[in-house]
């Protein structure tokens, strides 16, 4: 592509990152109409035809389509979010008025520069210079600037797959940080598993009258932060954990606990079911107390061919561009997921540091943002070309 494309519209993607950090789009609850508009009106301006969606009044989802779907073509998928998360406590700045330090000009600090408005600009200015092109493409190209990724998706990505809005056939998900050298091919999965230890009440002067719930399951916590479950070791994917989230238990400070209740997130690799893992956990509460194990919530893990033409692509296009960029794996769950379990490929990949997420005094790399919207135009010219 021509580098001036990019250079002569700095300016006024800059101007647009920053409108869209003043709009507090903060979950909950959400109003990504504010950030939502602010889009909507560049995609206007560009003559690129655009949709809105909203499972609730203010929760707006748009998606974008440049290129025409046929039998006989492909379509490749672009997804960010316009959601945030509250901004806490520790900034240097107002995190809603973005900010550009004299002796830093390539860094803006703001709630969302990173997760995920930094990104949401970004695949705006590659959907404009692929509209420029259009005519020419092959496949088609689909933008997607959705809510709720910050509580689940609900009203977002999985709202748009239950309403089969998405169509696509391959798909990029700019939200893993890596600094352009790390493309997201395997999620763990996400299984929260409720954990009850039944005692016998008892006056709190005659514990041994009664059985403690709570310190039955203290013994149970200490025996589960020895524990590594059992798996087959994965690629790209580190070792499952087990975290104690949540526990309450007791009536009152004078009397033994008849019952403790405690909520363990528990992340996991491909070939690990729920099943398994209540049977691994019963066994190891063996001796300890009376337990019941309940899975609240799973999520599987996810992973996709680290061979397919969408990893391989970004590889050869980083590599003209001086990156050696990598695969791994994430702990943690994304939008990417969702794609997967819906059939439609994606990985992850753009151009944040890593752990700025969800950071007071959250930035982004202006200098990253724009090369990775030339890197992912010319992907986007690759895959027109091989799919």
């Amino acid at each position: 592509m021509d580098p001036g494309f990019i250079q002569t519209r700095k300016e006024e993607y800059i101007g647009i990152l920053k409108e869209l950090i003043r709009q507090k789009t903060v979950n909950p609850p959400g109003d990504e109409y504010l950030a939502a508009a602010i889009v909507q009106k560049r995609l206007s301006q560009l003559h690129v035809p655009f949709t809105t969606h909203e499972k609730e009044k203010g929760r707006t989802n748009t998606i974008a389509r440049i290129g025409t779907k046929t039998d006989s073509n492909k379509a490749v998928l672009f997804s960010a979010h316009l959601d945030v998360v509250p901004a806490g406590e520790g900034w240097d700045t107002d995190p809603f008025e973005p900010t550009i330090k004299p002796e830093q000009p390539n860094i803006m600090y703001g709630r969302g520069t990173i997760d995920n408005k930094g990104q949401a600009t970004a695949i705006l200015l590659i959907a404009e210079y692929l509209k420029s092109i259009e005519p020419q493409l092959k496949n088609q190209f689909i933008f997607v600037w959705a809510a709720d990724e910050e509580h689940g998706s609900k009203q977002g990505i999985k709202y748009l797959f239950e309403q089969k809005l998405l169509d696509a056939d391959l798909a990029i998900v700019p939200d893993v940080s890596g600094a352009l050298e790390l493309i997201d091919v395997a999620e763990k999965g996400v299984l929260d598993m409720v954990v009850t230890s039944h005692g016998k009440q008892a006056h709190g002067s005659r514990p041994q009258l009664g059985i403690n719930a709570i310190g039955n399951m203290s013994r149970f916590i200490c025996a589960i932060e020895k524990h590594v479950l059992a798996h087959s070791p994965h690629r790209f994917l580190s070792a499952p954990t087990m975290n104690v989230g949540t526990i309450s238990g007791g009536s009152a400070a004078n009397t033994v606990p008849a019952r403790c209740e405690m909520v363990i997130n528990i992340r996991t690799l491909p070939g690990m079911t729920s099943e398994a893992i209540v049977e691994e956990l019963s066994s190891l509460s063996q001796g300890l107390g009376k337990f019941d194990f309940d899975v609240k919530y799973h999520i599987p893990p996810t992973e996709v061919d680290p061979d397919n033409v969408l990893v391989k692509t970004i590889q050869e296009v980083g590599k003209r561009h001086g990156l050696d960029v990598k695969l791994h794996g994430l702990t943690g769950a994304t939008d990417t997921k969702t794609f997967n379990l819906n059939g439609i490929p994606a990985i992850g990949y753009d151009f944040a540091d890593i752990d700025l997420a969800h950071n007071a005094n959250e930035y982004v790399n202006l200098d990253n943002l724009f090369r990775y919207v030339e890197l992912m135009s010319e992907v986007c010219l690759e895959l027109d070309r091989k799919i």
